[in-house]
């Protein structure tokens, strides 16, 4: 029993995130605890606040009430004061895509959460780190490049939907104008940058989706590289050259099983670290843990940050 602080996006999931807090707040006083609450009231807002608990250094554990956006913001907050020891996480998911929380596979609900607090113990997962012309940010899952940035900006369309259908949809929108960027895939032989690490060049190709994750899944439970493991200390690439509409469609419901192997245009690979360049020299946008990142950029460089961040997990 003790303090436990809870962040919440009170917008999150058409305001799920407001109604559910009242619940957790009460369960966790039964159970005990102390609770200090806040809530998110613009973009950005999480991060500002996961940075100012820990740095204020009341230790306990950080309840996330939101989707894979406010993780993202939360971990960056953390990343800010050093991934301090002392405030593991615990989600109550209620985004829209919550891959995050289905890479950890805990439960769902109010009572799951509290039983986390209660009895969990700490493990410690890798995230990802970001590097380009204009910044640096960490991510807990996705790096992305290609057709989920046009579903990102097409997915408020289709926002009545659950979040696999949601994302579904505005895939297959965003599928009819989109135009590839022709990228290089290189990887490093480590994550730091050490004199003595070697650079390979995987492939140059358009690139209809490069995506650049820590766990299995993206959208809602597309199971793009099905083997990964978010405390492995690799990155996992999935990297799609242009398909035809016939083909996305044959291939979507594999993907989703987790039963897609690696066919024709279909690329997948590990690494600690990696970069993606523009061979044609046009910038291009990118997208992390769901939310778009304001810059563009002609190159990208990726790498695993290992057990940097800390997760309250049942035995």
């Amino acid at each position: 029993m003790g303090l436990v602080h809870v962040l919440a996006n009170p917008n999150a999931r058409s305001g799920r995130g407001a109604r559910v807090l009242p619940e957790l707040e009460a369960a966790l006083r039964t159970g005990g605890h102390e609770v200090r609450s806040s809530r998110t009231e613009a973009p950005g807002h999480a991060r500002a606040l996961a940075s100012e608990l820990t740095r204020r250094g009341d230790p306990g554990p950080l309840v996330v009430v939101g989707g894979d956006g406010t993780l993202h913001e939360v971990a960056n907050g953390l990343c800010e004061a050093g991934f301090p020891d002392g405030f593991p996480l615990v989600v109550l998911p209620v985004g829209t895509g919550n891959d995050f929380h289905r890479m950890v596979r805990a439960g769902s609900g109010v009572a799951a959460a509290v039983e986390l607090v209660a009895t969990g113990v700490p493990r410690r997962l890798d995230v990802g780190e970001a590097r380009w012309a204009g910044g640096s940010a960490v991510f807990v899952n996705l790096l992305g490049v290609g057709i989920d940035v046009e579903v990102l900006r097409r997915r408020d369309a289709f926002a009545r939907l659950p979040g696999l259908l949601q994302y579904g949809g505005a895939l297959l929108s965003a599928l009819r104008r989109f135009t590839p960027t022709h990228l290089e895939v290189s990887a490093f032989s480590s994550a730091d940058g050490s004199p003595g690490r070697s650079e390979k060049s995987l492939l140059e190709a358009d690139a209809l989706l490069a995506a650049v994750t820590v766990g299995p899944s993206i959208g809602g439970g597309f199971m793009l590289s099905p083997e990964a493991r978010p405390d492995d200390g690799l990155l996992d690439l999935f990297f799609v050259e242009p398909l035809g509409l016939l083909q996305v469609l044959r291939y979507l419901p594999r993907v989703v099983r987790g039963t897609l192997d690696t066919p024709h245009r279909i690329h997948r690979a590990t690494f600690p670290a990696g970069r993606l360049v523009s061979r044609d020299d046009q910038p291009f946008a990118f997208e992390l843990d769901g939310e778009l990142m304001p810059d563009t950029t002609t190159w990208l460089e990726m790498s695993i940050r290992s057990g940097a961040l800390t997760i309250l997990d049942l035995e």
